[in-house]
Order: C-alpha cells, then structure tokens, then sequence
C-alpha cells in the first residue's frame, strides 16, 4: 500500500515481516480509520497492540493493525487497500460516507 498518507511500521523486507501490518495515517486517528473500515466490513484493530512502550518510545498515540493468515486471499488484500482509499477521500473531502 503506497500512499502518501500512510506510514507502515515495520521492515519492508517481506521474507521477514509476516502477517501482520501496522499502519497509521497522516489524517485520520487510528480509531477512526477502523471505525469506517468496519462500516465497509473490514476488520482491523487499532489501539496500542499491548506494545505501550514501544507507541511511547516511536510518539505515538495509537495504530492502525491488519493482520493476515493462510485462509486470507489476495481479494482481501485488495479489499482493505480499497477501504483505506474511501476512508482516505471520505475524511479528505467529507463526502459521503465510504461504500
């Protein structure tokens, strides 16, 4: 997901990262960014990810975490990087809500 407003957590390295993707926006808080992710039946977790110290250490009040298994396809893949998009422009311009 290469968006200029998403910053990801993490090596880039793929062959060392597993499943799990931490992520926050630019503009949106975490919460929020899950909150409308659920409006499009999309399920992450955003909060601390029992890593306090570490949030603490890096600034950060919260993340944005989707976390991924065998049974995940690359349909849910593109999925998620369709509702990041919508919740993108829905809290850019305030339009209508991300369907």
């Amino acid at each position: 997901m290469e968006l200029e407003e998403i910053e990801v957590y993490g090596p880039n390295n793929a062959d060392i990262r597993g499943g799990i993707i931490t992520f926050n926006s630019t503009e949106i808080h975490p919460h929020d960014m899950g909150t409308a992710l659920d409006q499009l039946g999309i399920a992450i977790r955003a909060g601390h990810h029992c890593a306090m110290p570490l949030a603490t250490t890096l600034g950060l009040n919260a993340t944005a975490r989707a976390s991924f298994y065998i049974y995940n396809t690359q349909d849910d893949i593109d999925q998620l990087i369709s509702g990041v998009k919508k919740t993108l422009d829905y809290f850019s311009h305030g339009s209508k809500q991300p369907r």
